[in-house]
């Protein structure tokens, strides 16, 4: 779409949920041609030792110092994949490597707080999310 003038000022973001989220951080390592990406309760961004697939030698947070662009990360507090202490480990990389970032954490909140067909919705967090959202995709994609 960034190609088709019509459609677009040639700005991309690049937004994923869940294990989407994890794919969209690892694009935006490996790749240049986005302009923001958001990250929604990503998990496996940080893995332990032995939760690592045999043919997965590096883990995506080893690839920090690469993140291409900005960077929007959604997090419920109560969620385990990822956890507080791996969000933690994420935004502390991110630090490391003074990565241009907002990490947005929500208590009361798990896993797909955005998922309104789910046990796991959360009204107030989705609602104050999406326009952390919306306001990120404005400041990073508008001309």
């Amino acid at each position: 779409m960034a190609a088709v003038s019509t459609l677009s000022n040639g700005k991309v973001g690049l937004i994923g949920s869940c294990s989407g989220g994890r794919q969209a951080f690892l694009y935006a390592c490996k790749r240049d041609d986005i302009d923001c990406v958001v990250d929604l309760w990503g998990g496996r961004v940080v893995q332990a030792e032995d939760d690592r697939p045999e043919k997965q030698p590096v883990q995506p947070i080893d690839m920090t110092s690469e993140l291409s662009c900005p960077l929007l990360g959604i997090f419920g507090n109560d969620d385990r994949a990822p956890n507080v202490e791996q969000v933690n480990q994420h935004e502390e990389e991110l630090k490391k490597h003074s990565k241009d970032y907002e990490f947005h954490r929500y208590d009361d909140a798990g896993h797909g707080i955005w998922y309104y067909y789910t046990p796991l919705y959360r009204v107030e967090q989705a609602i104050d999310s999406w326009q952390k959202t919306f306001a990120f995709f404005e400041k990073h994609l508008s001309v």
